[in-house]
């Protein structure tokens, strides 16, 4: 009786397992994030007005602080902390990637990846006043 318990319940933990095939995660490109064709006035300076004008505006700087509102201070901006080794990007990008090369910005949140894959590509074209 011992026996006939001991292999009805081998049996069903034996029965029990099963293998599923690995299935890998599909990376899915954010929908309607077109960065094809990107324009400083279209759409970097929203982005900047939405994320980063509460703090980094001409009227809220006053000559003070960091203006990204002036776009030749946004340009000299864009210039600082270029890296030689490999590492993408400026200071800018740093900040909004919340990386650990720079201080996050904006501080509570991360900006979404279109927003940050919009500011690379604007600056791979050049970071043009367009």
């Amino acid at each position: 009786m011992k026996r006939s318990l001991l292999l009805l319940v081998l049996f069903y933990f034996l029965s029990a397992c099963t293998h599923k095939a690995y299935v890998a995660p599909v990376v899915v490109a954010p929908v309607g994030c077109d960065t094809t064709v990107v324009t400083y006035h279209a759409d970097i300076k929203p982005m900047l007005a939405a994320n980063c004008y509460s703090c980094h505006a001409t009227a809220v700087t006053q000559g003070g602080g960091l203006d990204l509102e002036d776009f030749t201070s946004l340009k000299a901006y864009l210039q600082n902390g270029f890296r030689g080794d490999g590492v993408y990007g400026s200071k800018l990008y740093h900040c909004m990637l919340h990386s650990s090369l720079a201080l996050p910005m904006p501080p509570t949140y991360v900006v979404d990846s279109c927003s940050l894959n919009k500011v690379k590509r604007w600056m791979d074209q050049g970071g043009v006043n367009n």
